[in-house]
């Protein structure tokens, strides 16, 4: 039998509901540990490149031409390498969710077209590297599957998007939230840019957790001549990842977001924030990163400049990005939201007017919603954990101006409708002082990235 419960029942009850919640008194803000000296080693090395132990995190710094610096990823990560492909994430959140080697490798063809050719030098180098160590049954599509792997589960299994014909979605993503505070709200100005990584982490995917570092020579053919140093946390075998920052002060994370314009006929995420990183000196420069594209599903984005200091929201799909900047009158009372001076966030909704109407078109048949009674889709958006996240960042941030520090800007990932348990990897970038507060989840059992200490890894050695 299918009974639906009329529309205005459910948010009757869901108001009720948030009323009396709101109505209980506020708990006390928990205050991760924080690593502040930790032990730094260095357990190998191959040519130029070089791999650390930072506490319990692992550093690999790569240093040279692409297909070099590939090499050195390779080798000396090798062991981790394997791992996530035969064993670890790429056997769980792929193959044994219902993905075919098939489709994997005829959606990544797709993206490969759009990779850089000197993107394409590195995976072989990371390919040769592993030979060198004795891994001879990870290849190229492998390695190529782990910059493409974030569009193929963005959807079903084996089911890629149609930019022409969008599929009716169940749920509103629940996972990642980003914030980027300075100017009046932090002790000194700076700028401080926070982000949780919420993505399963019962699948492995944090035993092979890297912290990769690139120190390009020679320049990045079809980039900047003046290549400059950039890091991203990710895993061994990606060329690229999901947050990161460079030697200039340009910090960047994701979030998962949705929309009816989707296609899988551009740069994969992971590359699009690499190529961010490895070619922005400024915020200018990397929104224009950004919009040029080619983009290929929904994302938002946070991305930071420490030297300004000041920080953007993208809101993108494959045809439109949409730039929001502190106090834009885009994000409005009329769309459910309230900007921000000196302040950005974001979480798995958009903000912009714009993207809120896919938003509709992509989930509201469900609630029998439209553009036409569009109050009624952003009462509905308000009950959302994702707009709930949103909200409670904005009045914690505003609730502390001149007072957030490090410590401030982890409780803000660690406390309230932000906090998840399965966060895979949670972090607060200083770029002014080329410095990293970062957790992984835990392993053996799995523990959520925030309950575990943050790390503070001085990256400023790396970034000559």
């Amino acid at each position: 039998m299918n009974c639906r419960i009329p529309l205005v029942c459910i948010l009757a009850f869901a108001l009720a509901a948030a009323s009396v919640s709101a109505q209980a008194p506020a708990p006390e803000l928990v205050t991760p540990a924080i690593i502040a000296n930790p032990e730094v080693k260095q357990l190998d090395q191959e040519g130029a490149g070089k791999l650390f132990q930072v506490g319990q995190h692992l550093v690999c710094v790569m240093e040279g031409t692409p297909e070099e610096m590939g090499y050195q990823h390779g080798r000396l990560l090798a062991k981790q390498i394997h791992y996530v492909m035969k064993e670890g994430y790429v056997a769980k959140a792929l193959y044994a969710r219902g993905y075919t080697r098939e489709y994997i490798d005829s959606q990544s063809v797709r993206m490969e077209k759009h990779f850089p050719p000197e993107y394409i030098a590195e995976i072989k180098g990371v390919v040769k590297g592993l030979k060198a160590a004795g891994v001879n049954d990870v290849g190229y599509e492998e390695i190529r599957m782990a910059a493409t792997q974030a569009e193929l589960l963005h959807h079903p299994p084996n089911t890629p998007p149609d930019l022409q014909n969008a599929k009716a979605s169940q749920e509103l993503p629940k996972s990642c939230s980003n914030f980027a505070v300075w100017g009046k709200w932090t002790t000194d100005g700076r700028l401080l840019h926070g982000r949780n990584l919420d993505w399963p982490i019962n699948n492995s995917a944090q035993e092979s957790a890297a912290v990769l570092v690139w120190r390009p020579k020679g320049g990045i053919p079809g980039a900047r001549s003046d290549a400059h140093p950039f890091m991203m946390v990710g895993w061994a075998g990606a060329i690229g990842s999901v947050s990161g920052m460079n030697s200039q002060g340009i910090t960047i994370g994701e979030m998962t977001s949705s929309s009816t314009q989707e296609s899988f006929d551009g740069l994969p995420l992971v590359l699009i924030m690499r190529r961010v990183l490895d070619s922005s000196k400024n915020l200018d420069e990397a929104v224009a990163i950004m919009k040029r594209g080619p983009r290929t599903t929904g994302w938002n984005f946070i991305i930071g400049d420490g030297k300004a200091p000041a920080a953007r929201a993208l809101e993108v799909d494959a045809v439109d990005c949409e730039v929001f900047a502190p106090m834009d009158p885009k994000e409005n009372a009329e769309t459910g939201h309230w900007a921000m001076e000196d302040a950005i966030r974001r979480t798995n909704h958009p903000c912009g007017l714009g993207q809120i109407y896919k938003l509709i078109d992509r989930y509201g048949k469900q609630f029998n919603i439209s553009r036409d009674n569009f109050q009624a889709a952003i009462t509905l958006l308000k009950l959302q954990n994702t707009w709930q996240r949103y909200d409670w960042l904005g009045k914690q941030i505003q609730a502390q101006p001149g007072k957030i520090d490090v410590p401030q800007a982890l409780q803000l990932l660690a406390n309230g409708p932000v906090k998840n348990n399965s966060t895979l990897h949670s972090w607060v970038l200083d770029p002014k002082n080329q410095v990293m507060y970062l957790a992984n989840a835990g392993v053996n059992p799995p523990v959520t990235a925030s309950e575990t200490p943050y790390t503070k890894i001085n990256l400023a050695p790396w970034f000559k």
